[in-house]
C-alpha cells in the first residue's frame, strides 16, 4: 500500500527524481568540516523563520503596544522567553556563522571563474542579513533598540544627496514615533525576507549548477577522495547544525534576551549598537565633525566594494599571478582582523568608562523596575512609559531626572560639581554630614550660599539636632525625646537667629517649619525665591505650572520625601 502511495506521489510530483539530485551530489575531494557553514546558515534561517513567525503571533507594532507586547512574551507566553532567546541569539549565530562562511570561501577562492555570481549572491545574503539584525533589535521598543537604531538612522543622514530623504524615510518624519516602528517592522518581516529567500534562491541554484568548490589538488586525487554529499557531507552538516543550534538554545535558556525599560525620548541614554556594528561605532570615534563622511561612508564603502569586487580583482590580476586569490583572500582575512580589532576596543573602551557601567546599571534598575511595575496591573492603554505613574517614587525620580539633574547630580559622580546631592535628602545621615560641613560639595560648597557655618558642638548634640530637623518632615520613626532634646539645643546654639519656626520666613535662611515634608518641598520647588526660603540669595531656578505640571510635582516630592529613609551615596 505504502509503495503504492510512493509510486503515486512520484508520477505526480517527481520528488524521487528532486530527493535524489538534492543529496546525491558529487563532492570532489571528499566530505570536509568546513563546507558545513553553508548548511548551518540554512538551518539556523529556518530557525529565524519558526521562531519569528512564533513571537508575530504575540506582537503589536506600535509604540503604544510593543514593548508591552514583547514582555507579555517574556512572562506570559508558555516558553516564551526561550522563544525570545533563541531568535535573539539565532540573530547573532548567523552573523558569526555567515562571518566564517566568507572565510573559507575565500580562502578556497570560490569568487573565481565561473563563480562570480555565486560570490556576489552571498554578498548580498550577507547585507540582507545585517538589515534583519538592524531592524530587529528596534521592535522591542526599548531603551537599547531606541537609542542604537537613532544611530543607525543618523549614520545613513550622512550619505551624500540622498541621506536626509533616506533617514526621513526609515524614520517616517523628523522623529520617530509609530511610522519608524511599522516601517521597520515591515522592512523586518515582510521586504527583507522576501529579499532573503529570493537571494536564497539564486545562490543554491547557482551553487547547484557549479559545484562545491574544491581543494587545490591533482584531478586524479580529487576523484581518489570523491564522495557523495548523502550521506558523508550531510552527515557532517547535520552534526554542525545540530551544535550550533544546541549552543543558541543553551544560551537562551541560561541567559536570555534583553528587555531594557521602554523606549524613552526625554531620556538620557549612552546609545550602543549590537556587537556586530561596534567596529563601525567604534570608527566613527576616529572621524567627527566634517571628517564624519569618512567613518560612515566613505571607509565602509571601500570595505564593502572591495569584497563584492573580489572576483573582478581576481580577473584583472590572475594574469601576473596564478596565486593572485591567496592573496586575496588574505587582505580580505586581514580586513575582518581589523574589523574585530574595532570591536574589540569599543568594548574595552567601554569598560573603562565610569559613564558606561554607571549607565548599564541604571538601564538594569529601571529594566527592573518596568518589569515589575508591568506585573502589578499590566501596561496601561495609554503606553508603557505611563507605567511608572503607578508608583509615585519611580514616577517622580524620572522626573526628576529630567528637570532636575543639570544641576542636582548623581551623588555618587566623581568629583561632584553640582547643587545640592538628593540622594538620601531628609535622612538623618544627610542632615548630620550637613551640620557638619554645609559647605562640603554634595551640600552648598559648589553655590554662592556659604554663609553657614559649620556646626562644631559634641557628637550627642548633633544628634539631637539631627532628630528634630528631621521630625519636621512628618516622619513616623521619630524618637521624641530626642527631638524635644534637639529643640532646646535648636535656640540655645543660635539656629533660631537666621532660620525660623513660624512657616512664615526671615528672608535671612530658610524656615524649618515642616522641612523635607512633602508641603515644605512642594512649595520650596515653586518658588524657591520666596522669603520663606532663599529670598534675595536664591540661585534655583523657579518650576511653575507650565514647567513643571502639578502631577509631576507631587511624583516629586513623595520622591524625595522617600529620600529620608534611604542610604547616602557619598562618601
Amino acid at each position: 500500500m505504502l509503495k503504492r502511495l510512493e509510486a503515486w506521489l512520484d508520477s505526480r510530483t517527481g520528488y524521487r527524481a528532486i530527493l535524489h539530485n538534492a543529496l546525491h551530489e558529487h563532492v570532489p575531494g571528499g566530505a570536509r568540516w568546513r563546507y558545513v557553514f553553508g548548511s548551518v546558515i540554512t538551518v539556523l534561517i529556518l530557525v529565524q523563520v519558526v521562531t519569528g513567525v512564533a513571537l508575530e503571533l504575540y506582537y503589536s507594532p506600535s509604540t503604544t503596544d510593543a514593548w508591552a507586547s514583547v514582555n507579555y512574551i517574556q512572562t506570559q507566553v508558555w516558553l516564551g522567553s526561550l522563544l525570545r532567546g533563541v531568535h535573539h541569539f539565532g540573530a547573532s549565530a548567523i552573523v558569526i556563522v555567515m562571518a566564517m562562511h566568507l572565510m573559507q570561501t575565500a580562502w578556497a577562492g570560490a569568487f573565481r571563474a565561473p563563480r562570480e555570481m555565486n560570490w556576489i549572491a552571498g554578498f548580498v545574503l550577507l547585507q540582507i542579513i545585517l538589515g534583519l539584525a538592524l531592524t530587529g533589535y528596534l521592535l522591542p521598543w526599548d531603551q537599547k533598540g531606541y537609542w542604537a537604531t537613532q544611530v543607525a538612522t543618523s549614520i545613513a543622514g550622512t550619505l551624500p544627496l540622498i541621506g536626509s530623504k533616506l533617514q526621513m524615510f526609515l524614520q517616517g518624519g523628523t522623529s520617530y514615533g509609530n511610522l519608524t516602528l511599522t516601517r521597520f517592522h515591515t522592512l523586518h518581516v515582510m521586504l527583507l525576507p522576501a529579499a532573503l529567500f529570493s537571494v536564497i534562491g539564486i545562490h543554491i541554484a547557482l551553487f547547484r549548477k557549479h559545484g562545491v568548490t574544491p581543494p587545490d589538488l591533482p584531478k586524479e586525487e580529487l576523484e581518489r577522495k570523491a564522495a557523495m554529499f548523502f550521506p558523508d557531507q550531510l552527515l557532517l552538516d547535520t552534526i554542525a547544525s545540530i551544535a550550533a543550534v544546541g549552543v543558541i538554545f543553551w544560551l537562551a535558556w541560561r541567559v536570555g534576551a534583553p528587555l531594557e525599560a521602554p523606549a524613552d525620548p526625554s531620556s538620557q541614554y549612552l546609545a550602543r549598537p549590537e556587537w556586530y556594528f561596534l567596529p563601525l561605532f567604534q570608527l566613527l570615534k576616529y572621524f567627527e565633525g566634517g571628517a564624519e563622511l569618512v567613518g560612515t561612508v566613505i571607509l565602509p564603502g571601500l570595505a564593502m566594494g572591495f569584497v563584492a569586487a573580489l572576483p573582478f580583482l581576481h580577473t584583472a590580476l590572475s594574469r601576473r599571478s596564478p596565486s593572485v586569490h591567496r592573496l586575496l583572500a588574505g587582505t580580505l582575512t586581514l580586513g575582518l582582523v581589523g574589523v574585530g580589532g574595532l570591536g574589540a576596543l569599543a568594548v574595552r573602551s567601554d569598560r573603562n568608562d565610569p559613564a558606561v557601567a554607571a549607565m548599564a546599571e541604571r538601564a538594569h534598575e529601571e529594566a527592573l523596575e518596568a518589569r515589575r511595575l508591568a506585573s502589578m496591573g499590566g501596561v496601561p492603554a495609554s503606553g508603557p512609559l505611563n507605567l511608572y505613574r503607578n508608583d509615585p517614587i519611580v514616577w517622580g525620580h524620572r522626573v526628576l531626572t529630567v528637570q532636575c539633574q543639570k544641576c542636582h547630580m548623581a551623588c555618587d559622580t566623581t568629583p561632584y560639581k553640582g547643587s545640592p546631592c538628593l540622594e538620601g535628602y531628609g535622612s538623618r545621615a544627610w542632615i548630620a554630614r550637613f551640620l557638619r560641613n554645609p559647605r562640603a560639595p554634595h551640600f552648598f560648597g559648589n553655590t554662592k550660599i556659604d554663609d553657614m557655618e559649620p556646626y562644631t558642638g559634641p557628637q550627642e548634640s548633633v544628634d539631637a539636632l539631627t532628630e528634630f530637623i528631621y521630625s519636621q518632615g512628618g516622619r513616623k520613626d521619630v524618637t521624641e525625646a530626642l527631638a524635644k532634646k534637639g529643640e532646646a539645643l535648636f535656640d540655645s546654639e543660635g539656629c533660631a537667629s537666621c532660620h525660623s519656626l513660624d512657616g512664615v520666613g526671615s528672608g535671612l535662611a530658610p524656615d524649618l517649619k515642616g522641612w523635607a515634608s512633602r508641603e515644605w518641598t512642594h512649595a520650596f520647588i515653586r518658588t524657591p525665591g520666596h522669603s520663606r526660603f532663599f529670598g534675595e540669595m536664591n540661585e534655583m531656578e523657579t518650576f511653575d505650572h507650565l514647567r513643571l505640571p502639578e502631577e509631576e510635582l507631587q511624583a516629586v516630592t513623595a520622591w524625595l520625601h522617600a529620600q529620608g529613609a534611604q542610604p547616602l551615596k557619598f562618601p
